[in-house]
């Protein structure tokens, strides 16, 4: 007979120990954690609610449907009517409290403005600044010139009597080229000026922009390791000076390129001055417009004649095959014909447009906030008058407009992702489900998405800069110089445009020769890309742009993609599928009929937990995609047509709400006027990802109703 088993204690009856006490020390901690958190997300978004709500009390529907802009605060004087746009006048209001107070004869008023409509013949030649305005002034106009002119006469208007000083050498050109401009009073004058005998060291330097513009005329050779940008002008760049040089000099490039005192002038192994005398020219030309030849105007351009012909590259030939219809202000359509000789126009018709304008006065001095259109809309309608008078002005980035450009940025960037996301993730979802033999292969792979999901996505924004912006395949007619791998594929290109080889520094070349030595020409011209009739490969990348950002997204999130959709899959009855199966289905039917349809509300539910992540991602799109500042949205200013206006649509950089919030609130200084833009931002940002949360919500129970088993 077996010892009796000592007794075990019971867990669940009552003790000595007194089990109920801990048991409701133990609940109390549970409430306190969770009452904890639902405290601690009732603050942070009741914060963003109290700040970020007057936001959007205050602007309105102008915070969604205006982009980021400049906030100007502005000092003004009292005045009596002063004139706005009514639109514009309608933001002031919205972006100022009580501004009512000090405004007063509020009335609407109509301006009428003149035009002129003409239409601009085939071959006609037109200078660069002229044709930009047109531009300007007519939306649906952009001219693809092939053409530049720098043989027909161009003119510019004195609006007063002009005296011009020119050196004897420039006045012999000048004589040469206009000799009717030539007065017959000249003045001479004789300067003892110096130039400089200049050494320059083989080696290699950094060099500035003004050092650089002035050596170029000379006769010394360099080259530069990386191009000025436009936007960079105080920038050092690395010069090479190949061998040692010694070169004669004028005095003013002396100084700019040279002086000690200077930053990013070069050193000098050795100099010597050159004394000499000069002989100047000084004559005067009477107001009105002078007609001369480019080579004339090239010369007094410098000594303060002034006009928007490009002397350098010279006038732009119209390659239109039938008359172009525009229209400009009529003072500046008389411009226009009057200092461009070679532009031939007919039809010209005088119009009239009435614009709805709002008339005021400021009652006193006092504090206005102004966005930058409204500010330039304000002070263009009162130029001739001069009423809208300032005491002060500050500036303040991204605190003015609304937020539209990020809206709309952050939706191409989430459509982009989700296309290839979804197409992709629920592709590979299919295949680890119902077709992949289940083995140990197929458990690795599974466990590494399971650890891509958790990898930082700034890891996956360094993935997609060095994939997708910088390593990524295109096929081009025009590859990046500097490609990592460039291969030919056929002799047959479409030939590039000259506006467009001059925006994009395309270098051209006729002569057949390696790609190699194509792409060492091209960068020694200072050029980005180059044409020679071949279509290339090209590992140049994608650049920053949209395309590239929704690309890093996509392979940020399939793997949660890949595991919700999975899982959802598995959750389908096998009798689904084999009953499928037994009626003579295929594979594939009976996946697309009897499984895909009742896994939809899982797979919709992994694709709204994607966009919601996606759109909140910052890094990522930091390095592939996102800018700070843009002024155009993506369909606006592209100028290209038919499947490459698509391409260069997707090959543009935007503007992203998660980006957008962090630029305003860490990257530009803080002001009183900069956080309500924050808290509005996120604020709107927060309302869109809920409303995505709470539609999917609704559509998971909708679709499941529907689908039951």
């Amino acid at each position: 007979m077996s010892a009796p088993q000592p007794k075990q204690a019971n867990p669940f009856c009552k003790s000595k120990e007194n089990r109920k006490k801990k048991e409701s020390v133990v609940r109390s901690l549970f409430i306190f954690a969770t009452y904890f958190i639902i405290l601690c997300a009732f603050c942070i978004f009741g914060d963003i609610i109290i700040k970020g709500a007057p936001v959007l009390l205050t602007k309105g529907t102008d915070f969604l449907t205006r982009k980021p802009q400049t906030l100007n605060v502005l000092e003004v004087e009292k005045a009596d009517n002063i004139q706005i746009p009514e639109e514009n006048f309608d933001a002031i209001l919205s972006t100022n409290a009580r501004v009512e107070e000090v405004f007063a004869n509020i009335k609407d008023i109509e301006r009428v403005f003149k035009y002129t409509e003409f239409e601009v013949q085939p071959g006609s030649i037109i200078g660069e600044g002229y044709l930009k305005n047109l531009e300007k002034q007519n939306d649906d106009f952009y001219l693809r010139y092939d053409e530049r002119d720098t043989t027909t006469p161009v003119a510019f208007t004195l609006d007063a009597d002009k005296q011009f000083t020119l050196n004897a050498n420039e006045f012999e050109s000048f004589k040469k080229f206009a000799p009717e401009l030539i007065p017959a009073e000249v003045e001479t004058k004789e300067l003892n000026l110096s130039k400089f005998k200049v050494t320059v060291a083989q080696g290699e330097y950094p060099m500035g922009k003004a050092a650089h513009d002035a050596l170029v005329p000379t006769d010394l050779i360099f080259q530069m390791r990386q191009t000025f940008a436009d936007d960079e002008p105080d920038k050092i760049n690395q010069v090479v000076i190949p061998e040692t040089q010694t070169i004669t000099i004028e005095s003013g490039a002396f100084f700019m390129a040279f002086s000690e005192d200077e930053r990013g002038t070069l050193p000098v192994a050795s100099q010597e001055t050159i004394p000499q005398k000069t002989t100047f020219y000084n004559f005067t030309l009477p107001a009105g417009t002078h007609t001369l030849s480019p080579q004339a105007l090239d010369i007094i351009s410098s000594k303060g004649a002034t006009s928007q012909h490009n002397t350098a590259k010279g006038s732009i030939v119209f390659n239109n095959k039938k008359p172009i219809s525009l229209h400009a202000p009529a003072d500046e359509y008389k411009t226009l014909v009057s200092e461009n000789p070679g532009l031939v126009t007919s039809n010209e018709k005088a119009v009239e447009e009435a614009e709805s304008y709002i008339s005021f006065s400021i009652t006193k001095d006092t504090e206005l906030r102004l966005d930058i259109e409204d500010y330039e809309a304000i002070s263009l309608a009162n130029q001739d008058t001069g009423k809208f008078r300032t005491l002060s002005e500050k500036t303040h980035s991204y605190s003015g407009g609304g937020i539209l450009g990020p809206i709309v940025g952050t939706a191409l960037l989430v459509i982009i992702c989700m296309i290839v996301a979804l197409f992709t993730g629920i592709a590979t979802s299919v295949y680890l489900n119902e077709y992949a033999a289940q083995g140990n292969f197929i458990k690795s792979v599974r466990l590494a998405m399971l650890n891509l999901a958790g990898v930082p996505s700034i890891v996956f924004g360094l993935f997609g800069l060095g994939l997708f912006v910088i390593l990524a395949p295109t096929i081009t007619s025009t590859p990046n110089a500097e490609s990592k791998f460039i291969i030919p594929l056929v002799p047959i290109a479409s030939e590039p445009g000259q506006r467009e080889i001059e925006n994009k520094k395309i270098y051209v070349e006729t002569e057949e020769m390696k790609t190699s030595e194509l792409a060492d020409k091209a960068s020694a011209a200072n050029s980005t890309l180059f044409y020679d009739g071949w279509t290339y490969i090209s590992f140049q990348g994608w650049g920053t742009c949209m395309l590239a950002g929704g690309f890093t997204l996509a392979i940020m999130v399939m793997p949660v993609i890949i595991t919700s959709c999975e899982e959802s899959l598995s959750a389908v009855p096998m009798g689904f599928r084999e009953a499928s199966l037994a009626l003579g289905a295929t594979k594939w039917q009976s996946i697309r009929t009897a499984v895909l349809p009742y896994a939809f509300p899982g797979i919709l539910t992994a694709s709204i937990l994607g966009i919601t992540r996606v759109a909140g991602e910052t890094a990522p799109i930091m390095f592939t995609a996102a800018v700070a500042e843009r002024s155009d949205l993506p369909w606006e200013a592209i100028h290209e047509t038919g499947f490459d206006a698509f391409l260069a649509f997707l090959q543009q950089s935007v503007q992203a709400l998660p980006y957008h919030i962090y630029t305003v609130a860490g990257r530009i200084p803080q002001s009183e006027y900069t956080e309500p833009m924050q808290y509005g931002s996120v604020l709107v940002f927060m309302m869109i990802v809920m409303s995505f949360a709470a539609f999917s919500v609704w559509l998971r129970i909708r679709i499941r109703n529907k689908i039951k088993w």
